[in-house]
């Protein structure tokens, strides 16, 4: 089960990579793979840091959600400025 979970996300990442903007993809598909590694850890029992872990998370989160609306916002076209 764990190994087709990695396939199907794997899959996943290259689809995203394929049909999305790369300056925009790459960061997202990379911090995210940290977030989920730190739930997972978290629901099988691990010791995943404390606060100082929990709080890389939600900055993580917040700079996915600043680049997701700064490409959201900018004009079709328009090249990024990340």
């Amino acid at each position: 089960m764990p190994f087709l979970l990695n396939q199907c996300g794997s899959l996943l990442y290259y689809l995203t990579l394929a049909s999305t903007d790369l300056t925009l993809a790459v960061p997202i598909c990379n911090s995210l793979a940290i977030v989920f590694t730190l739930i997972v850890g978290k629901v099988l029992g691990e010791d995943i840091g404390g606060k100082r872990a929990v709080a890389g998370m939600v900055l993580t989160v917040a700079g996915i959600t600043l680049c997701i609306a700064s490409s959201v916002n900018k004009p079709h076209g328009q090249p990024s400025t990340l």
